[in-house]
């Protein structure tokens, strides 16, 4: 497949790719907890630099797939014997090749896709769509389990999709191929199985597809199951099937209901949340105006029960809906193409100022996106991690350490020449800055007035992600209202 089939469009794709490079350095951190415990942290337990009692619940009971912790693995090993690791140089590159496997998913998509629009405004929005609707380069450079195996299903079905046009013999390969990818996307993230059965109905009753094919993907399926049944040995240590024991904790167990039920309408409250509300108001009535112009289509087919799955399971997250994305912009699309062939709206003000409103709307959160890191905590520790590189460092904390998360502890980005001594009372802070000669301390505040917690004490700010000119201005004393982090070095009066 040529993904460059469409010259006109060449621009925005390698624009698109800069995008996402570009957020792939910014976006530190994550999305959700999980998108770190159960990769990073998990690495670097195999990389022994974690120990067990430090991981969270999901590790006891054996019910998320090794596959991201052992590409992780792969790469900080690799980084280690080139003398080369770093923690927040190895989360970039993760990042950073997620990255461009989403834009290489995106471009085939584009380019299997682009036929179905008949506007040439149509087209436009698609493409532009795919590339710069404000989350999609923030998702797009997440390695999660909600994004890889999202990238993984598409990137198979735009094999399915095409059409002829190569060798019998090749063509039984990327079957395989597209088979083994949608094997993975099973173990990365079981709830994929709603979108399956759509899949199914669109294999079978729709497009029909011979036998041989569908052998051959479930060839590729069987094998990828093998591949990472083998994997998640290595990891556990124990024979296992990591989407049985998932299931079993999370539905069976009822595990998933102890971090909340919502009702089945609970999805469009958290769009409305969380998706910039003054797109969420387009996108939703775009989006089933969509599926109802195309509703045989494979992109409609994979949408409803894949909602309708999430609708019924009690634990509801945006997070979750993720996967989809790629058919949700695709059918928004789809909505908007449909309305601009009448002429009665493709030529009204209201419809083309609106149109600019929103893409300038877009554009400013999508820039703000682009830049701003996913967990802005993770910069600082990139900090402290460097200032232990040239001084005997004491970090003090109260009530409990900054790389501690619940349970777990945040141990991928803490540095080895670290002591970290957390307090309940103020009282202690002078035995603890008499404790040993030539050591710096610092503290990690949630504000820039750490003399409320450390007092009797001399502090100085060391770093903070906001640069000194912004916080020079005070207007209106809008630092007072902010939670603003920064780190101190703070020794006696």
């Amino acid at each position: 497949m040529n993904v460059f089939a469409h010259p006109q469009y060449r621009r925005t794709f390698f624009l698109g790719l800069l995008v996402l490079v570009v957020t792939s350095w910014f976006s530190v951190g994550y999305n959700n907890p999980d998108e770190h415990f159960q990769v990073l942290e998990f690495c670097n337990y195999k990389l022994f630099h974690s120990p067990l009692a430090d991981l969270p619940w999901e590790y006891s009971n054996h019910c998320r797939s090794a596959l991201q912790p052992f590409v992780a693995f792969g790469l900080c090993k690799s980084m280690v014997a080139l003398g080369v690791y770093d923690p927040f140089i190895a989360a970039f590159l993760l990042r950073l090749g997620m990255s461009i496997l989403a834009w290489w998913v995106t471009c085939r998509l584009v380019v299997v896709l682009l036929p179905e629009f008949v506007t040439p405004r149509g087209r436009d929005i698609f493409v532009g769509c795919s590339f710069f609707l404000w989350f999609v380069p923030y998702l797009g450079v997440r390695f999660s389990a909600e994004n890889t195996s999202a990238a993984f299903f598409f990137l198979a079905l735009t094999v399915i999709l095409q059409e002829g046009g190569m060798a019998q013999q090749r063509r039984m390969f990327s079957l395989f191929m597209a088979g083994l990818l949608l094997g993975f996307t099973l173990f990365l993230r079981l709830q994929m199985g709603f979108a399956f059965v759509g899949l199914a109905i669109w294999m079978l009753f729709i497009k029909k597809l011979p036998f041989k094919d569908i052998a051959m993907l479930i060839f590729g399926g069987l094998v990828a199951a093998g591949l990472s049944v083998l994997v998640d040995f290595w990891f556990y240590g124990v024979w296992m099937f990591s989407p049985y024991n998932y299931f079993n904790v999370n539905i069976i167990q009822n595990v998933a209901a102890k971090f909340g039920v919502q009702p089945w309408w609970h999805y469009f409250v958290l769009f409305f949340m969380y998706g910039f509300t003054p797109l969420a108001i387009c996108l939703i009535p775009l989006f089933f105006i969509g599926i109802w112009k195309k509703p045989r289509h494979l992109m409609s087919l994979l949408c409803i029960p894949f909602l309708l799955g999430h609708f019924l399971v009690g634990h509801k997250e945006m997070r979750f809906l993720f996967p989809v994305c790629y058919a949700f912009i695709f059918l928004c699309s789809t909505g908007i193409d449909t309305l601009l062939q009448q002429p009665a709206w493709a030529q009204s003000k209201l419809f083309n100022g609106l149109y600019k409103l929103i893409v300038g709307l877009n554009m400013g959160v999508l820039i703000f996106k682009m830049f701003m890191p996913s967990q802005e905590v993770v910069k600082y520790f990139e900090f402290i991690s460097g200032y232990t590189k040239h001084h005997n460092t004491t970090l003090i904390a109260f009530n409990k350490s900054p790389f501690r998360f619940d349970t777990a502890e945040l141990n991928f980005y803490k540095p080895n020449k670290i002591d970290v001594v957390v307090m309940h009372n103020p009282d202690s802070l002078p035995i603890v800055l008499n404790d040993t000669a030539g050591r710096s301390y610092i503290f990690l505040s949630h504000d820039l007035h750490p003399e409320k917690q450390l007092p009797r004490c001399h502090t100085e700010r060391l770093y903070s992600f906001f640069p000194d000119w912004l916080l020079a201005i005070n207007l209106n004393h809008w630092q007072d209202r902010s939670n603003i982090w920064a780190v101190y070095s703070v020794r006696k009066e």
